[in-house]
């Protein structure tokens, strides 16, 4: 498939539409509205966030969507800042540390490799293979109808998600958890650290 570029910033993007693992499972429909402040975030042709993740059913014995969002980057930006200070610290330093989502984005480009299966192989932190995981999140960076390649799309598995959470002060915790009760509608039989969004690296 042919990409098309458009602009943020004044910049260059690689696009595509939006593929359909980045669509909502429920409605099998392209997400349309952000899940926090319901603002229509096709229309307002603003840079918006998708974001999914999929655990392990047990009584199923399959792995499903746990939860799936998109929010537009004015909540994105009011819920990370709603974390204190040193929960925001600790989480880029340690993503600084184990990841080089940089050099990754460079190398990916430059081969102009603007498939999002590609994008998605491997954890951004472990680098495991979706297929070596039972918990993962992926995230894609998208306005109106395309997804853009820029740092995103990427994924990160359970131990990394774990690892993350980690750094979180229970103030911080606390914030996400109120936060996100009301919009998350979530199955009672996964593990409770993939009930909670994971703050983004944009």
């Amino acid at each position: 498939m042919k990409n098309n570029t458009t602009t943020m910033s004044g910049k260059p993007f690689h696009t595509l539409p939006i593929p359909s693992i980045f669509h909502s499972d429920k409605s099998n429909q392209p997400f349309t509205e952000c899940k926090v402040c319901q603002k229509d975030i096709i229309r307002s042709g603003e840079p918006y966030i998708i974001e999914k993740a999929y655990g392990q059913d047990l009584t199923k014995g399959r792995r499903e969507v746990v939860f799936e969002l998109a929010y537009c980057m004015d909540c994105v930006q009011q819920i990370n800042e709603s974390l204190s200070q040193e929960s925001r610290d600790k989480i880029q330093a340690y993503f600084k540390e184990n990841t080089d989502i940089d050099k990754r984005d460079q190398e990916l480009k430059k081969y102009e490799l603007f498939e999002t299966d590609i994008w998605l192989q491997n954890c951004i932190v472990k680098n495991k293979s979706m297929d070596e995981v039972d918990e993962f999140q992926i995230y894609a960076l998208c306005i109106g109808n395309d997804i853009l390649f820029h740092q995103a799309p990427y994924m990160v598995c359970g131990d990394a998600i774990d690892e993350v959470m980690e750094l979180l002060s229970n103030k911080s915790l606390d914030i996400l958890n109120d936060l996100m009760s009301d919009i998350l509608d979530l199955p009672p039989n996964y593990d409770e650290l993939l009930k909670r969004p994971t703050p983004l690296i944009f």
